[in-house]
């Protein structure tokens, strides 16, 4: 697979760092020359310093065959017309990352294809929208959708309501209810691992699991979840951005009790012109006096989503400090993720970049693979994988194929019907399967399910 990625920043160096390994022909063009010179020596990807809107150069450059084309620099503009100029250029599909430009109109789709772009990638709605799912469903840290939305990957922090502390998988794979869910991985002390039937699950622990969507509120129900999520969360906002004024919208449509602090008064106003039922209060997050007036002991979530890292972090671990159990602060370097979930009081961080980067993978697969989820902090991968009759696990059973120790079946499709996969399980030619496994194990495993 050819794929030509037009914008070597955060983004795009993240993107390649998780595809390198992947045996694809990637080309990256950036006008920073230090950029391309480390990912060619850290990556072997091959790297060109242009300027990706000069017509000439895309006309007469890698696109004629290419099969995918990302325009992911930090300008819209310069994606979109990057994209136009591509799709002229023979490119087979191209990606655009949009960030400011508002693309609401009813015509959308028309436009978009008229300017050579097939798919849109917003990281403000990215990350808005991640927000709004980790407060609407407690305890929930991580999903992801497989089987055209039909199938979910949700991983779930084990806490004091949950039932399943202190069982084995097995003992959970004999409570009655072990064609409704699997538990594909688990992670603990940042260390993800598939486990085994005698794997003990753990207070602290992120389990996750696979099921149909159809069966989210039994799970919660199952997982002793239902509850907590029942009642109206009391939210405090701080930053009154694009980020925060979307988060803001969604949690008023869902009956949450929502305060948004802006520090700009101009901005302030605005907000409040937009917003039905929130409180919109002008001040800055830091000041601990005026957070104590708006009852910061009594919050349920703060959510910090300035321009500023600092203040962001600043602001959540003041409200950590007094009192309130979930923060969500918005970083924009990558590597404080893993920092700030194993060193401070603050619930979780969410980087926009990596979040876009790991949306983006999934469109970057070979052939019969159709999803892709990439763990964050982990080598742990899930595939969905289409069989065909050339796949040398089509008319096996499960305990017939020598699979390496760290990949594992998580559920199958067959027509319309969806099998938590035991040893006696067949794979037939049709099927649709979830495969769960170790980066390192990618290319074994992958010769059992796809003819290359």
């Amino acid at each position: 697979m050819k794929i030509v990625i037009a914008g070597a920043g955060e983004v795009g160096f993240h993107l390649i760092e998780n595809l390198s390994k992947n045996n694809l022909n990637i080309i990256t063009i950036d006008t920073n020359k230090k950029v391309l010179t480390k990912l060619s020596q850290n990556y072997g990807v091959t790297t060109d310093h242009a300027n990706i809107i000069d017509s000439q150069y895309l006309t007469t450059n890698y696109l004629d065959d290419a099969d995918l084309f990302l325009a992911i620099t930090n300008s819209d503009e310069t994606n979109m017309i990057a994209c136009k100029l591509a799709a002229e250029a023979g490119v087979k599909r191209t990606i655009c990352r949009i960030r400011q430009i508002d693309l609401k109109s009813d015509y959308k789709g028309f436009s978009l294809k008229s300017l050579g772009i097939d798919w849109v990638i917003n990281p403000v709605l990215l990350v808005a929208d991640e927000i709004v799912r980790l407060i609407l469903t407690p305890n929930i840290v991580d999903t992801h959708e497989f089987l055209n939305g039909e199938i979910l990957l949700t991983g779930y922090r084990m806490t004091e309501h949950s039932r399943f502390i202190g069982k084995s998988i097995r003992e959970l794979e004999g409570d009655g209810k072990e064609d409704l869910f699997q538990i594909a991985v688990i992670q603990r002390n940042n260390i993800s691992h598939i486990p085994q039937k005698n794997d003990i699950i753990k207070y602290g622990d992120i389990v996750y699991f696979i099921y149909q969507k159809k069966d989210f509120t039994f799970l919660r129900k199952h997982l002793g979840y239902v509850q907590i999520s029942a009642k109206s969360k009391k939210v405090i906002i701080n930053g009154g951005g694009n980020i925060g004024l979307r988060v803001a919208e969604q949690l008023e449509k869902a009956n949450q009790k929502v305060k948004i602090i802006e520090k700009d008064l101009s901005r302030s106003y605005r907000i409040a012109e937009t917003l039905q039922k929130a409180l919109v209060l002008n001040f800055d997050g830091t000041d601990l006096k005026k957070l104590h007036s708006e009852d910061i002991e009594k919050t349920d979530y703060f959510i910090s989503v300035t321009d500023s890292e600092s203040q962001n972090l600043t602001s959540c671990l003041l409200a950590s400090k007094q009192g309130v159990e979930r923060t969500i602060c918005l970083v924009q370097q990558p590597e404080l993720l893993q920092i700030i979930d194993q060193n401070t009081p603050i619930s979780l961080a969410i980087s926009p970049r990596i979040l876009t980067a790991r949306y983006l993978v999934q469109f970057i697969q070979g052939t019969n693979i159709s999803s892709y989820f990439s763990m964050l902090n982990s080598q742990i991968e899930i595939l969905e994988i289409h069989l065909d009759n050339r796949a040398k696990c089509v008319g096996c059973r499960l305990n017939e194929i020598n699979l390496p120790e760290n990949v594992m079946i998580g559920i199958v499709k067959r027509g319309n019907s969806y099998l938590i996969p035991k040893g006696s399980t067949h794979l037939e030619r049709g099927d649709v399967i979830l495969v769960i496994l170790h980066r390192f194990d990618r290319s074994e495993a992958l010769g059992f399910f796809i003819n290359r």
